[in-house]
Formats: C-alpha cells, sequence, structure tokens
C-alpha cells in the first residue's frame, strides 16, 4: 500500500515547534538546578562559562523561531537546531568537566530530537557527529591540548589510556544505539501513521459512499435500537411518511409509520424472533391520504469481541419500506385492463345476440300495438315493455362503448362550439328537465384542439348526463372551458399546455369515501345504473394522457375537472360574437 501523507510541512512544523519548546523547558529546568547546585555547594564554582553555553541555547531557540517566522525552509531550520544542539551539548560538558561530566547521556536526546524531525540517515549522522565531539574533547583533555572548566568537584583520580578509550567506546557504542532504535521506532511510527492515514481516508470515503448510497436509495430506510425508538433515517423516509428528519430521530418507529401490524411487532415482539419479517400494510400519512406500505425488518448487527463463539450481537433493527400506492393502484389498472380484455373478446358477440332479438321483440310490440285493439291497461303494459327494451339496449350499448371504445383519425375540433352543440343536444334529452339551467362559460375567442371528436362528445355528454342527473330537476350545470399553461392536483402535476374543461352541477353531491370509487367501473349509486358512464370519462381521458379529478361536498354539488394536453400550440378561433369580455355565457333555451 503507498503511504498517503496528506501536508508533510504541516507535520515537520509541528515536530520542529515540539523540539523548540521541550528544550526551552529542559534548558529551563537545567538553570533551575544549577542555580540550586551552586547555592548549596561549599566551594565557588565557575558559573560564567556554563551561563554563556546556556544563553547560547536560549539563543539557539530563539533564531530558530526567527526561521520559522520569516519563511526558512523547514529541513534547514530543523538540520539547524540539530547542528546547535550538538554544539551546545559540547559545551555544556566542557563547562562542566569534560571527560569527569555525568552529563555526557545529553547527545542521546539530540540524537533522538534529530531521528523525529529529520529522515532516517540523519540521526546515524547525528550520532557520528556527536561521537566526533566527545571523542575530540577526551582526547584533548588527555593529551593537555585544553583545560575542561569543572563546575563539578574535581576528581582526584587520573584515567589512563585504556580507561580513556573505554569510556570514549562505550559512549559512541551508546550513540549509535540510540540513533538505531530511534530511527527505528520513528520510521515504524511514520509508516504506522501512513498507514493510518491511509485506512481513515478510506473510511471516510467508504463513509461518503454508504451516505451516499443510503440518502439517495428510492426506498425509506430507518434504523432503530431494540425497543423500537430510531436512531437515523434517510431522505426518502421524509418524503414517504411526511414527518421530518428532524422529527424522526427518538420517536418510535410506528409511531413514525402508524402501521398496525408495526404497532403489533414491536409491542408483542413475537415475531421479531425469526428475521427478517416482512410486512405490507396502510399507512395515514401525516396530514395526507392513507397509503400502502411494504417492509421489510432485519437485525442491526454490532461486531462482537474477536474469539467469542457468537461474534455479531443484534443491537437494533434495519427497517426498509417503500411506498406502494402507486404500484397498487397500477396492478389494479393492470386487473381492469386484463378483465376489459377478456370481456371484449366477446363483447361484440354478445352485443350482436342480444340487440337481434331485441329489436324483433320492439319491433313486433309495435306492431301489435298499432293493429290490435287494446284496452288502456295493455297499452300501458306494451309503452313498459318498449320503454325497457330501450333501456336494455342503451345499457348494451354503453357497455360497447367502454368495452370496445371505437377509434378515430384525429382532426381539427372547435372545442368551444362542441360545448355549445352538446348543450343544445342536453336540453332536448329526455334527461333534462327546463327547471335545470345550463350555461357555458368559455373565452370569447373559439379554443380549437385536434382530438377525436367522438371521444371527445362522448365524454362531455357522460359528465353532463351524470350532472343532470344528480341535480334531482333542479339547480345550475355550468361548463367551464379554459386554455392553460400546466395543471396541478394534489395527485397530479405536469408542465404541458394544455385545455381544461370544468362541469360543474349543484346536485346532491359525493360522499368522501366514494370520491375515489365513484369513476371506477360498475360503480353506481343509481338504482337503474350500470357505473360505466364516469368510467367510460376516464377512460377517453387517459387514452388521452390527460387527468380527470372530482371534488365535491354533499348537498351542494360536485366540480369534473378534466385536463387534455395538447402537443401543437393551441389555436385561436375566430370571436363567436362581438363581444369583447374575456368570458361568455352562453345559455340557450329549449
Amino acid at each position: 500500500m503507498t503511504p498517503i501523507r496528506d501536508n508533510p510541512d504541516k507535520e515537520l512544523l509541528l515536530r520542529v515547534k515540539t523540539i523548540m519548546v521541550l528544550r526551552i523547558v529542559f534548558l529551563t529546568g537545567f538553570v533551575v538546578l544549577v542555580i540550586l547546585f551552586e547555592r548549596s555547594s561549599q566551594q565557588a564554582t565557575p558559573i560564567v562559562p556554563l551561563s554563556a553555553i546556556l544563553c547560547a541555547a536560549y539563543f539557539l531557540s530563539l533564531t530558530s523561531a526567527l526561521f520559522l517566522r520569516i519563511g526558512i525552509p523547514l529541513p534547514t531550520v530543523a538540520w539547524f537546531q540539530v547542528v546547535g544542539d550538538l554544539g551546545v551539548v559540547g559545551g555544556i560538558i566542557f563547562t562542566t568537566g569534560g571527560v569527569e561530566s555525568p552529563l555526557s547521556f545529553l547527545f542521546l536526546f539530540v540524537i533522538i530530537s534529530s531521528s523525529v524531525m529529520l529522515p532516517r540517515m540523519v540521526s546515524y549522522l547525528t550520532a557520528s557527529g556527536a561521537s566526533i565531539i566527545y571523542g575530540l574533547l577526551v582526547d584533548l583533555e588527555y593529551f593537555n591540548v585544553i583545560l575542561p572548566i569543572y563546575f563539578f568537584p574535581k576528581s582526584t583520580v587520573s584515567y589512563q589510556g585504556a580507561y580513556l578509550f573505554y569510556i570514549i567506546s562505550l559512549n559512541i557504542a551508546s550513540f549509535f544505539s540510540v540513533a538505531y532504535l530511534s530511527s527505528i521506532l520513528n520510521h515504524r511510527l511514520r509508516v504506522i501513521k501512513d498507514e493510518l492515514r491511509t485506512k481513515n481516508i478510506d473510511f471516510k470515503k467508504l463513509q461518503q459512499f454508504h451516505r451516499n448510497v443510503v440518502q439517495n436509495m428510492v426506498n425509506g430506510l430507518m434504523t432503530t435500537d431494540l425497543e423500537g425508538r430510531i436512531t437515523s433515517v434517510n431522505i426518502a423516509c421524509e418524503s414517504i411518511t411526511g414527518v421530518p428528519l428532524n422529527e424522526c430521530i427518538g420517536k418510535y418507529c410506528y409511531q413514525v409509520l402508524p402501521m398496525e401490524e408495526l404497532t403489533r411487532l414491536f409491542t408483542y415482539k413475537e415475531d421479531l424472533i425469526a428475521m427478517p419479517c416482512h410486512m405490507e400494510g396502510e399507512c395515514q400519512r401525516e396530514g395526507e391520504e392513507t397509503i400502502l406500505i411494504a417492509m421489510k425488518i432485519s437485525y442491526l448487527m454490532s461486531p462482537g469481541a474477536e474469539g467469542k463463539k457468537h461474534l455479531d450481537q443484534p443491537e437494533g433493527y434495519i427497517c426498509v419500506f417503500e411506498d406502494r400506492t402507486e404500484m397498487h393502484q397500477m396492478e389494479e389498472k393492470m386487473k381492469q385492463s386484463e378483465q376489459l380484455a377478456a370481456v371484449g373478446k366477446f363483447s361484440a358477440g354478445l352485443a350482436h345476440e342480444i340487440r337481434n332479438p331485441l329489436a324483433s321483440l320492439s319491433g313486433s310490440i309495435q306492431l301489435l300495438k298499432g293493429t290490435l285493439q287494446i284496452d288502456e291497461e295493455q297499452q300501458r303494459l306494451m309503452d313498459i315493455a318498449l320503454k325497457e327494451a330501450e333501456r336494455v339496449n342503451g345499457i348494451v350499448s354503453e357497455f360497447l362503448a367502454y368495452s370496445q371504445p371505437r377509434k378515430s383519425k384525429p382532426t381539427v375540433i372547435d372545442l368551444t362550439q362542441l360545448l355549445e352543440d352538446i348543450i343544445i343536444l342536453m336540453k332536448n334529452s329526455n334527461e333534462y328537465d327546463p327547471s335545470i339551467h345550463l350555461q357555458l362559460v368559455a373565452p370569447p375567442d373559439h379554443i380549437i384542439i385536434q382530438s377525436e371528436e367522438a371521444q371527445i362528445r362522448q365524454m362531455i355528454w357522460n359528465l353532463c348526463i351524470n350532472g343532470v342527473q344528480a341535480m334531482d330537476k333542479s339547480g345550475n350545470l355550468t361548463l367551464t372551458l379554459k386554455k392553460v399553461d400546466g395543471y396541478m392536483t394534489k395527485d397530479f402535476e405536469t408542465g404541458r399546455r394544455g385545455v381544461l374543461i370544468i362541469v360543474e352541477d349543484q346536485g346532491r353531491g359525493i360522499p368522501l369515501e366514494e370520491q375515489t370509487t365513484i369513476i371506477e367501473p360498475f360503480f353506481t349509486t343509481r338504482e337503474e345504473g350500470v357505473g360505466l358512464g364516469l368510467a367510460t370519462v376516464k377512460q377517453i381521458v387517459e387514452r388521452f394522457a390527460g387527468h380527470i379529478s372530482v371534488t365535491s361536498e354533499p348537498g351542494r354539488g360536485t366540480c369534473f375537472d378534466v385536463f387534455l394536453p395538447q402537443e401543437r400550440s393551441l389555436l385561436s378561433a375566430r370571436n363567436s360574437n362581438a363581444n369583447a369580455d374575456d368570458t361568455q355565457a352562453v345559455t340557450e333555451e329549449k
């Protein structure tokens, strides 16, 4: 593994400063000891030479600090300190008795400091320098070239050449031994530091990778302790549950995800014995709708002590979950599509088998009604039979329109004119009552779209019929048409341009629990209804990649919003009237 060193100059600077501080501390302590020794000594001691050496040592430290301040390269400053320390220690030994000085061990500290600050080989060079200085001092003293200054009482013993050689050899051996050991230790320390730094970098990368993976998961993830209190969550957890991340920590998981299965699981904990466990259930989002959650729970293991029989012990749980609401809706739509595909295969034949005898039956009744002399009661029965035959034919037609929608080529449609025509047709239909007021609110310029006219007409007609039937022969039915640049509801959002058709009635309204199922196939609240009118509307809207939404309040009415996107720019036709108002109300009388 290649060592990775970040800011080696910073590390060397720290070591140089540390040596400088230790030197000041040592010198200060040594000065205190010298003063105490001088005061307790029975004879006069030459303190001036030693004081000069100590002042030189202080000057060395100050000069090193100045070099650092003016930006001298750090290796140069380190070399300056090592060489200066060798000279200072040599001076201390000379002023404290030479060969009799007990302070020759100070060279060992210089060697150690050199191995700390500089490369491994420098410690051997420092040991060599210390050996040369100490050997010269002893040899020059032995040959009376120099006379050492005795700070401590002088010994009366005269040293022989063999003994001096022994002293020199012993000190040189200690110098190089310390140089070897300190260089080995410092080299090993540097290697370990580099390895730790590399491991730390790898660990941080792994942490960042783990954080990125967890926070960018589509699924929600939360970790808990053994009691079920949340210890960490990811971003997807907030988007799924609706609870802010900072509010999740410390709560019980079944408080953030109020699922009955999860609450029971952490309350009784019988099922937690078998891990991992899976569950699926409904959950009420905070302040929003109910969603379907699928969850997998497994143990969060912590490594045990090495050598133990069971190395891993559970310290909590990992809960991975996803919002399956849309998936469930898609599955339901797939089932409906499969059902419609199966129904569509025999719907045409079924309609043929029903319509043929129905037409014969209706024709026969009409023939008998016109030729036979029948009383009023028989006449009423024949009218009922004809009416029921017509109703059955309408049901078959509605079923065919839903199961086998007709496909036609898209054409240019004057949507404003189409709505006006539908209002006129609606006022001439059997469902209409004169007490119902129909009106159209649209821009003065007609809105032109490109679509399948028959499908659009069927969609609007079904919505109008639904509104008229809901008003019990009184109230207002308003059709609103406008161009929009984007459309958004609580469960749908798009930036595409299109048209918005709003059909609003003042009928009895739809209960809240039925608003999500009112447009599903075969759902109806009318005894004579089949439940395919609004389902056909939904099918047409989805076919054109649009969206239908319903808002209703029981007793006050219902509003259907239909958004139809238009890939091309919406065209404006001629002004239908000379009216310059932004909106107009077209009300036709029967």
